[in-house]
């Protein structure tokens, strides 16, 4: 038992005391180990499915996709495809792609092979097989963490910032390169902090330590991350919604925002007049919520996944609803019907949907979904929560304006097809109203959506497969244990982590191979210096050069087709706080790039006001569901 008083600081890495963090670092592992498994069992046993699915946001090249019901399966998702717990990720060679979580975003170049272990509402953790990543963290709340797995450590982002990670295709030689932030890291000797400006490479073998040197090179793969950064830092004309909503920064480019005294807020999208929701895009089945929406446009993602649609004065607007800052994500917000007592001449049993319109309540159909987590998906929206959930309307606001209706054969709804081209015209009448279903229908889809066409080389295993295998050895010694189970958030100590040593002759994705002889590569510049002693000591660090190099050996430059008005490396300005000058003694090496450093300024924490709008009820409290 600690002392009363005893503060542990897992930012600093040590006990408040002074005890150094290393010291108890095997301690904290053998806790994972055994609190981590039984906490995860438990608490799945009683929690909803994740209030977060993340967004593809942007795909440029191929970008491929395999559940962990069908690992092997690898298909071709887009724009706006939802990316949930346990999906594997593939980038082609030329390709790069965004996955927005919610609490920021991580992005792949090519050849990346990626899985996503855990996404829920506080929680990501991510397991890179091979390639480069970069990871964009925006919010991080006392009871939020984010944790990446690689061949050869473990990762723990500490803070709000911006990190690269890079893990070789033919060995577990890892870098970790921090722009911003702090990030701690497993060595077979305990925890190693790396700070702002510093890279870090570990080999995964047992015997050697990690290397920590100043520097931090750029390329094409950071020069489109800073331009997508920019995407989601530009300025907001309102704060209707909050930012933690997936898909909002799409919102204020393509369409405008007005007030109204039953709805509150209402975003019109700039569309064709023969535009409807739910009719341009197609349905696909994600494993736990059936079938989910996947829209055309740019900004298809928000509005199909949260709020209500109304039709106002002759067009479709969107309603956020009363402002949540984590608002709960839903597959699609619509009612159904059909099914085999409806029939349409030839095309069989037609199955159709109509948005929700305001008041009128979502009902999830999936299990252990609480009272709480009802009314997180209703109140905002003016619904009674305190009537019975199974008294569904029989009436929808939605279902006899133009285009309230759409509807397409069970054979065109399982085949995931474009639902426009498959349209069929059905009137808004008392036998269709009757037909009124109390959840989507059960069938999956007969084939995956979009399957992709193979590549020239054989595509690499998912990185669920790997994965499975490092954790399967967790239960052995400490020296050689893989990576540990992922435990809810507040089970144990965000800085606990626990080493990971990599089999002999390891090949991401590709099995065994000879035993890999590539040392660690040279540091960019500089000796290393140790940290900073505190947080302050590390804020007040004056602004200086940094000097920047691309390694080869970690850094392979994405080819400029696939980054369309890249700005060259050389006027890049990394977003990275002061690092520490090494001693006058050391020489600098001849320097590639020099870059200005901005003074940092403490990551301030997520805002959970909203504006006060006429007619929208308070939000109930952020709470996650039991």
């Amino acid at each position: 038992m600690m002392a009363e008083g005893t503060v542990v600081d897992a930012r600093a890495g040590q006990f408040g005391n002074g005890a150094p963090w290393r010291s108890i670092g095997r301690a904290l592992v053998a806790l994972i180990g055994c609190a981590g498994i039984l906490v995860a069992t438990t608490a799945r046993a009683d929690d909803d499915l994740p209030g977060r699915v993340a967004r593809v946001a942007n795909v440029q090249g191929l970008l491929r996709h395999a559940p962990d019901e069908r690992a092997s399966d690898w298909s071709e998702i887009g724009l706006n495809y939802p990316v949930a717990q346990g999906d594997n990720l593939y980038v082609d060679r030329d390709g790069v792609a965004e996955i927005d979580y919610g609490g920021g975003q991580f992005r792949l170049a090519g050849d990346t092979n990626l899985h996503v272990s855990r996404l829920d509402d506080r929680q990501l953790a991510l397991f890179i097989a091979a390639g480069r990543v970069i990871v964009r963290v925006r919010v991080l709340e006392p009871d939020d963490s984010v944790r990446i797995d690689t061949p050869a450590t473990q990762i723990v982002l500490q803070r709000p910032g911006l990190y690269r990670i890079d893990v070789a295709a033919d060995s577990p030689l890892t870098s970790v390169i921090v722009r911003e932030g702090e990030a701690q890291v497993a060595t077979p000797a305990g925890v190693e902090t790396v700070w702002p400006g510093q890279i870090a490479a570990l080999t995964g073998v047992a015997t050697e330590q990690v290397d920590i040197r100043n520097g931090g090179g750029v390329d094409g793969f950071d020069t489109w991350s800073a331009a997508r950064d920019r995407v989601y830092e530009a300025p907001r004309q309102n704060a209707y919604v909050s930012r933690q909503m997936i898909g909002e920064a799409d919102l204020g480019s393509h369409g405008a925002w007005q007030s109204f005294p039953d709805y509150g807020a209402v975003w019109f999208p700039t569309v064709d007049p023969e535009w409807a929701p739910y009719r341009f895009g197609h349905w696909t089945w994600l494993s736990g919520w059936g079938y989910t929406w996947v829209d055309l446009a740019p900004w298809g993602y928000a509005p199909f996944h949260y709020g209500r649609w109304a039709y106002i004065s002759g067009r479709w607007g969107w309603c956020p609803g009363a402002f949540v800052a984590r608002p709960l994500w839903a597959p699609a917000l619509v009612a159904w019907y059909g099914g085999g007592t409806w029939s349409h001449g030839p095309h069989g049993p037609v199955y159709g949907w109509v948005p929700l319109g305001w008041r009128e309540p979502f009902v999830p159909w999936w299990n252990h979904c609480t009272d709480r987590c009802y009314a997180r998906y209703n109140r905002p929206y003016a619904v009674n929560v305190a009537e019975r959930r199974d008294a569904s309307p029989t009436h929808y606001a939605n279902w006899r304006v133009p285009g309230g209706i759409t509807a397409v054969s069970g054979a065109a709804l399982m085949s995931g097809g474009p639902v426009a081209i498959n349209r069929i015209a059905v009137r808004a009448d008392a036998g269709f109203a009757s037909t009124l279903l109390a959840r989507p229908p059960a069938f999956k889809p007969d084939t995956p959506v979009r399957p992709a066409v193979r590549a020239a080389g054989p595509l690499p295993a998912p990185a669920s497969t790997l994965e499975a295998s490092r954790r399967a050895q967790a239960a052995g010694p400490i020296g050689g244990s893989a990576l540990a189970p992922v435990a809810p958030a507040g089970a144990v100590s965000r800085g606990a982590l626990a080493p990971v040593v990599p089999p002999v002759g390891y090949r991401a994705g590709a099995g065994p191979a000879a035993p890999a002889s590539r040392p660690v590569p040279p540091a960019v510049v500089a000796a290393p210096l140790a940290p900073p002693a505190n947080e302050r000591a590390l804020r007040t660090v004056p602004p200086r050069t940094v000097p920047m190099a691309v390694t080869p050996a970690l850094q392979q430059p994405v080819a400029s087709a696939s980054v369309p008005h890249a700005v060259p490396p050389a006027t890049v300005v990394p977003r990275s706080l002061p690092t520490p000058v090494p001693p006058a003694s050391s020489p600098m090496p001849p320097v590639a790039v020099p870059v200005p450093v901005p003074q940092p300024v403490a990551p301030a924490s997520p805002q959970r006001g909203a504006p006060v709008r006429t007619g929208v009820p308070n939000a109930g409290p952020n709470d996650r569901p039991n």
